[in-house]
């Protein structure tokens, strides 16, 4: 845990461990908010809601852009000037950061009372209309902002471990986060009697955790930090004029999300709904995306200063088609089962407060989801190509591009949905008039129009990236990625039709079960039921998709081989 990581493939699979975990006790911290709450309870919609802009700011200037900008930097600094001048730039590069935060934070604590209503007017919502509601959403926005900054800090500790090679530590921070939200949770929601405040009491504790995980490995290797900022550094102005488009990129990203939660608070229960339905679809990007574009990052990035570029060529590549063909059989579960799911990861406390209605609306969402899910997944890992590069230009025009077509199409497409009665794509009224207007009464189903709109972008925007990435940067071989990709594609086209026809198929069986007594359940939705539904549809499903690939003879295969056998080996199997 605490020596050098360099082998990219080993160490993704190590970090998915931890990541795994991260995002099961994410989950299993909606599930107790759902049980708490449900989706339609206007206090876990308000801390939602408040919550936005706080993630925005340190989603901007803390995380993503030293992920991208200032672990390169900081990389280079090492290289060329040792040690000791690494420690300065990584200083001031941490102090010039959290004095712009501190700014712009105050700011948002002295204006909070007008920022929220005007972003409410803007996003045409008049459901949380009344002043005790928009006062307590600002007075909870103001309160969420140091915790924010806490784990700005703590991303930053962590680039630091990563410029020497370690992952392991920095990915157990968001593990002991989400561990510290749930204890908080458990202890102090019914104790303040299901006060939202309690959720932003568990925020602070999950920072708290999130912080001294890495500090005693930061200890240890004896990086030294310098109370200075030194704008005159050529590190510094580096990061400066490569940051700020990247900042923009950044922002593009986030804004879309804020715009779409106060979009969202349009329809009942549509923050909450949407929040749920992203903790799911999220998990694939944070498996595959993410842990590949973190990991191969250090390493794409000394092979770009070194202009070794047919290894860099050799690296995008393999990665590309790992990241596919690993996402692929998750994405087709989502899509076929989503129902199933949405019950299984929010609806297991007995009596839950998650209705039948929330589970279709979140289940609507992520059907929308999965449709871009595998360029959304993959294209974590091409941005992080193009800052490895030191490409920022390109990124930010794209993302310009796509931040207005993820506002423009999430309006459109939740105005044609809120006159839409049911949760079936069959009962949408495709009326040009309906793009154009939203009903009287927005229809619940209206929020679904905000990730049909996300995943429709991304996805372009995926295309719009590697194409001008092959065409300016370096020749990947597009016609062979292709190829390879749409190997991944028809194995698994074969997996949908062969598991959406075994879902059908068992439904009604797994009706014939005993079913709850309660109506706010899924119909036959005893736990057991819905277990086994899953099993029997999944699991021939992943094997028909690995079959059909091994048929194709995909070189990604060999994961499989690699990393299962060891496994298997115990009950005397193995993948030739």
């Amino acid at each position: 845990m605490t020596k050098e990581q360099t082998k990219i493939l080993e160490t993704v699979f190590i970090l998915m461990l931890p990541a795994l975990l991260t995002k099961i006790l994410g989950q299993f911290f909606n599930l107790i908010l759902a049980s708490f709450y449900g989706v339609e309870d206007s206090r876990l919609n308000q801390f939602i809601v408040a919550d936005a802009i706080p993630e925005l700011l340190t989603a901007v200037l803390m995380v993503g852009a030293v992920g991208t900008i200032v672990i390169p930097v900081l990389i280079s600094s090492k290289e060329e000037k040792g040690e000791e001048e690494f420690f300065k730039v990584y200083s001031s590069i941490l102090n010039a950061t959290v004095l712009v935060f501190s700014v712009i934070s105050l700011l948002l604590i002295i204006f909070a009372d007008q920022i929220i209503p005007t972003a409410f007017q803007l996003a045409g919502v008049e459901l949380l209309s009344t002043k005790a509601e928009l006062a307590n959403i600002a007075n909870m926005m103001r309160a969420l902002i140091l915790p924010q900054l806490i784990l700005g800090v703590s991303v930053f500790i962590s680039s630091g471990l990563n410029i020497y090679n370690r992952y392991i530590i920095p990915q157990l921070s968001p593990l002991f986060y989400n561990i510290g939200r749930l204890c908080a949770i458990f202890l102090l929601v019914p104790m303040l009697d299901y006060s939202p405040w309690a959720l932003v009491i568990a925020v602070y504790v999950g920072a708290f955790f999130h912080l001294i995980i890495p500090l005693p490995l930061f200890l240890s290797l004896k990086i030294k930090y310098y109370p200075l900022i030194n704008f005159r550094d050529k590190y510094l102005q580096e990061i400066l004029k490569l940051g700020l488009p990247r900042i923009f990129v950044l922002a593009s990203d986030q804004i879309g999300l804020m715009v779409n939660s106060f979009l969202s608070a349009a329809f009942q229960g549509g923050p909450a709904a949407l929040t749920f339905a992203k903790s799911i679809y999220l998990v694939v990007p944070a498996l595959f995306g993410y842990t590949f574009s973190y990991a191969s990052y250090p390493t794409l990035a000394k092979l770009f200063i070194k202009k070794e570029y047919k290894e860099a060529r050799i690296l995008i590549n393999r990665n590309l088609n790992q990241i596919i063909f690993m996402a692929l059989p998750f994405v087709v579960t989502i899509m076929v089962l989503r129902v199933p799911i949405v019950r299984l990861f929010f609806g297991l406390i007995p009596g839950t407060e998650l209705s039948l209605i929330g589970t279709y609306q979140v289940a609507w969402l992520l059907l929308f989801f999965s449709f871009g899910l595998p360029f959304i997944t993959a294209r974590w890992f091409l941005f992080s190509t193009y800052y490895a590069i030191k490409d920022t230009l390109i990124p930010s025009i794209v993302s310009f591009l796509s931040l207005t077509s993820v506002v423009v199409l999430s309006i459109l497409f939740t105005n044609l949905l809120s006159h839409t009665p049911d949760f079936s794509i069959s009962s949408i009224d495709w009326s040009i008039a309906n793009f154009f207007s939203r009903a009287e009464t927005p229809l619940r189903p209206g929020v679904g129009g905000i990730s049909l709109a996300m995943s429709i972008t991304y996805s372009v925007e995926f295309i719009i990236l590697i194409y001008i990435f092959n065409r300016r940067k370096l020749n990947l071989g597009l016609r062979k990625l292709v190829t390879d990709l749409s190997k991944k594609m028809v194995a698994a086209t074969i997996m949908f039709l062969f598991m959406y026809f075994t879902y059908k198929t068992w439904v009604p069986l797994s009706i014939a079960f005993p079913e709850s007594t309660k109506s706010t359940f899924f119909i036959g939705s005893t736990t057991l039921n819905l277990f086994l539904l899953t099993l029997v549809t999944v699991a021939p499903g992943f094997l028909i998709y690995y079959l059909i690939c091994h048929y194709f003879r995909v070189e990604d295969l060999t994961i499989l081989k690699k990393f299962l056998n060891p496994i298997f080996k115990v009950g005397g199997l193995r993948i030739k």
